[in-house]
């Protein structure tokens, strides 16, 4: 019997030396949702979560910060993966117990922080909420054990979430014992998935052995290799305590998770010529100018490509067109060509401060010119005769009963010849006839002083008319347009802003065809009248055939120009820096002012002067 007893041990002992590691499940319990490593007795006991746990509180004390002043709470999002391995479950499990009591033993008025989770468990679907008001998350906490788990959190769960935000601080805390000795193939692996999602500010805890951690950052946007992915080594976390101390580490998190350094970075600019914005060189424009001034300032290099696609807009399949697709595709770093964001593109992209302003206007034919003779009608109004005529009468019977009742000369006082003086004072007409009395007299001065009067206002308002006869009838609404059965359109993201009760019938017979597009190929169908193009007024300023067309006086809408990049671009807290900067020293505003009142006038003069070219537009 002892023999046997014997046996067994050594059987077991012999297992366990070539099988470290086993796993223990229960098969017949289905509502069971951990799997229960049996490890070595160091890292299956409490001393390596709780190791992992202090690691997490006193990174994350440091790494927890803000450059921007914020006057909410910092949102904190824990990531809870089911099925973890011992010791990461455990090590998810205490910090966000940890987090719970931190949150909630805050007895200040203040809430510093506001908790959130997801987790592996059920699908996210966005449609569930609202999306209005929503903040999106600051920082994000996620424990992992393999990397194929961060690849499902990331693709299923996390990114579905109404509140990603991949410009947010991810901070990870990757532990398997069978992975301790890969730690530099591992980061790689993690970083690489987190950068395919725009994800730059990763800070990542490498368990080394069961209670040593190795701090790594992920370095993308750096001086030296910009934009060639590295994990860099930055510390160390024993048994909680961090390595260097938290006096030596601060400036380093700034240095590797704030202030990235664009200089000597590339980034791909993708613009649709529309000037004024983009030339057609893909050199001069307004905002070519802004981008010129921020790279000069952040030090980066830049390729740009220029073309005549529009912006474009999101299909039903959630696929994007124009430039926004290229964007979607990371073809382009951002883009730019007189571009607003709508809800849809705010939804998906990020944007920059307002720097510009444009307004959209209907833009028709221009009213053919009145015939002369059909001017001069308009000196020959009824009213304006009545009114003549009637004057004519009233001062005729003054002038006779002044004749009358005043000693004048018999030859004088005669009816008809009374009338006929009259008229002839009005029409400035010199005659014979001269009053003897004062009374009269000053009658007869009145009376010549409103003749005057009468003949320069026909003279000017007669040579008005020859000069310049005016147009004939003038489109100036959208009702009109479609009674006269002219169709009209524009640019296909323009579109979405009839898409309401009120303006459905716009948005029905909307064209946003080629066609339609405010190009100087179609506003030259426009001058003869075969469509009508929604156009911003700052394009058409700068265009040689404004003058042939009538822009109606309402604005359809005002909307902010802006620049578009993909969410999780590292320099956008720089680029609004820079533009606020820019509109809080004016210089925002000269330029729109020296476009608006310098270049546009000297374009006009140069169509009026051929030989004008002295000055450079």
């Amino acid at each position: 019997m002892k023999l046997i007893f014997i046996t067994t041990i050594i059987c077991i002992l012999r297992m366990l030396w070539w099988k470290p590691i086993w796993a223990i499940v229960n098969p017949n319990d289905e509502t069971a949702n951990i799997v229960v490593y049996l490890r070595k007795p160091n890292d299956m006991g409490p001393r390596s979560w709780i190791a992992g746990v202090n690691c997490l509180e006193a990174f994350s004390e440091l790494y927890f910060q803000r450059r921007e002043q914020l006057t909410r709470s910092l949102n904190v999002v824990s990531v809870q993966a089911y099925n973890l391995t011992t010791p990461a479950a455990q090590i998810q499990l205490g910090y966000l117990k940890q987090l719970n009591e931190f949150i909630g033993q805050n007895y200040t008025h203040r809430k510093y922080y506001q908790l959130r989770v997801i987790s592996d468990g059920k699908a996210y679907n966005g449609s569930y909420l609202n999306r209005q008001g929503l903040v999106l998350a600051d920082y994000y906490v996620i424990v992992l054990d393999n990397v194929t788990r961060l690849s499902n959190l990331l693709r299923r769960h996390m990114l579905q979430s109404i509140s990603w935000n991949p410009g947010a601080k991810f901070l990870v805390l990757y532990h398997n014992a069978n992975d301790r000795n890969r730690t530099e193939e591992t980061a790689i692996e993690i970083f690489t998935e987190m950068q395919r999602i725009f994800v730059s500010r990763v800070a990542l805890l490498y368990a080394t052995s069961a209670t040593k951690y190795s701090l790594i950052a992920l370095r993308y946007y750096h001086e030296s290799n910009c934009r060639e992915l590295t994990a860099l080594p930055f510390g160390q976390c024993n048994d909680g305590k961090l390595n260097p101390g938290a006096a030596a580490m601060k400036p380093m998190l700034h240095k590797y998770f704030n202030a990235f350094n664009a200089k000597n970075c590339t980034f791909h600019l993708c613009a649709s010529i529309l000037a004024p914005y983009v030339e057609s060189d893909c050199i001069e424009g307004i905002e070519m100018k802004l981008i010129g001034f921020l790279k000069d300032r952040l030090k980066f290099k830049l390729n740009q490509t220029c073309s005549y696609d529009s912006r474009g807009v999101e299909d039903d399949f959630g696929e994007f067109s124009g430039l926004l697709g290229k964007l979607d595709k990371k073809s382009c770093d951002f883009i730019i060509g007189g571009f607003y964001p709508d809800n849809d593109v705010n939804e998906k992209f990020w944007v920059t401060d307002c720097y510009l302003q444009d307004r959209y206007t209907w833009f028709v034919k221009l009213a053919n010119a009145r015939p002369i003779w059909l001017a001069l009608c308009s000196i020959f109004d009824t009213s304006t005769w009545l009114s003549l005529l009637g004057m004519l009468f009233i001062s005729w019977m003054f002038w006779y009963i002044f004749v009358i009742l005043l000693p004048e000369p018999r030859k004088s006082k005669d009816f008809s010849l009374t009338g006929i003086n009259n008229l002839a004072v009005v029409i400035c007409v010199s005659v014979n006839e001269r009053p003897f009395c004062h009374a009269s007299r000053m009658f007869f001065l009145a009376l010549t002083l409103y003749g005057l009067n009468v003949s320069t206002t026909y003279a000017s308002k007669l040579i008005s008319v020859l000069t310049d006869p005016g147009l004939m009838h003038q489109i100036d609404s959208l009702h009109e347009v479609v009674a006269a059965g002219i169709p009209f359109g524009g640019s296909e993201e323009s579109r979405d802003w009839f898409e309401n009760e009120e303006d459905q019938w716009i948005f029905d017979d909307y064209n946003d065809s080629l066609d339609f597009q405010p190009t100087s190929t179609n506003l030259e169908a426009v001058r003869i009248g075969e469509r009508v193009i929604l156009s911003s007024r700052m394009y058409m300023l700068q265009n040689k055939i404004v003058d042939d067309l009538y822009a109606f006086q309402q604005n359809v809408f005002s909307s902010p120009v802006q620049m578009i990049m993909k969410p999780g671009f590292p320099f956008l807290f720089e680029f609004n820096l820079l533009i606020r900067r820019m509109r809080d020293f004016g210089i925002l505003d000269k330029i729109n002012d020296d476009f608006r009142y310098n270049n546009t006038y000297l374009n006009r003069i140069q169509r009026m002067r051929p030989d004008f070219t002295g000055v450079k537009i």
